[in-house]
This record gives structure tokens, C-alpha cells and sequence, in this order.
């Protein structure tokens, strides 16, 4: 229930913008567990690179409606897409893997600080500073130099 809703409030936001809108095949997915067809295209579309498909596969994964979750499936695609560059994916790592909610063996304070930093997301980042080690820290500042030479900006 609590990953369903911190995925609920970031799904919001992608299937309002354009990239999710009309007849996308993981937002159909997302909202109906009988969207077989469709979940198989979006998972066709994610391996393929798509990262708006990465994106939407990794939500289906972590919440999609009458699904089981699998969210250490849904992490690894949401990777796939933040280091194409995608904001969403990074904005979502940067919650979920920082997130008192969600399983501490899922969660990375300093991957998820990098994340925040690259996608520019600086109040979060600073929020979340204020609960990480001097080590943690340390580390999600040279995770985040890493990803911005690694990956690039945000598209």
C-alpha cells in the first residue's frame, strides 16, 4: 500500500505529460492487471531502450494496478532509464530508494542523494542531507559527478 502510493503521486505526473499520453501500452498496463497485450509490448519496448518504456515498466513493476509488486525488478528499470537521462526515473529513484516506507534492504540514502543531484531536485537533496552520514554524503556527492559524466543530463 505505502509503494502504491508514492507511486501513485509520481504516476500522476507521467501520464499527464505527453510522453504517456493516449493510447501508450504501459499506462494501459498500469491501470488494468487485463492488459496482457499491452504489458508485453511495454516490456518489448523497455528491453528495446525506450526509456519512457523503461520508465512505465518500472512503475508497473513497483505498483501497477492488481499486480503483485515486484519493486527490486522495478529498481533495475528504473536505473535503465534515469541513465538514459530521463527525470522521472531519476525524481523516483531519488524517492524511493530514500524513502522510510519502503524496505531497508531496498533502500541506498547516497544513490538515491546522487539522483536527487543530477535530476536537480535540490530541496529533496538537502532534506535528505540533513539524515546521511558525513560518509553517506561523501558518497552520493561522487555517485552524482559520476552519473552526470556517465549519463549526461536530464532529458
Amino acid at each position: 500500500m505505502i509503494r502504491r502510493t508514492l507511486a501513485v503521486l509520481l504516476l500522476s505526473a507521467i501520464f499527464a505529460s505527453t510522453t504517456f499520453a493516449g493510447e501508450d501500452p504501459c499506462r494501459r498496463a498500469y491501470l488494468s492487471a487485463d492488459a496482457v497485450t499491452e504489458l508485453h509490448q511495454c516490456h518489448v519496448e523497455a528491453d528495446a531502450g525506450k526509456a519512457e518504456a523503461q520508465l512505465g515498466y518500472a512503475l508497473i513493476l513497483w505498483s501497477g494496478y492488481d499486480r503483485d509488486s515486484q519493486p527490486e525488478e522495478a529498481l533495475r528499470w528504473f536505473r535503465r532509464a534515469a541513465r538514459q537521462g530521463n527525470l522521472l526515473a531519476r525524481v523516483a529513484l531519488g524517492r524511493f530508494l530514500t524513502s522510510e516506507e519502503v524496505p531497508p534492504v531496498l533502500r541506498n540514502k547516497a544513490e538515491g542523494y546522487a539522483w536527487w543531484l543530477v535530476s536537480g531536485q535540490l530541496d529533496s537533496a538537502s532534506d535528505l542531507r540533513q539524515r546521511m552520514s558525513v560518509e553517506e554524503v561523501a558518497e552520493g556527492e561522487r555517485m552524482a559527478k559520476d552519473f552526470l559524466v556517465d549519463y549526461g543530463p536530464n532529458r
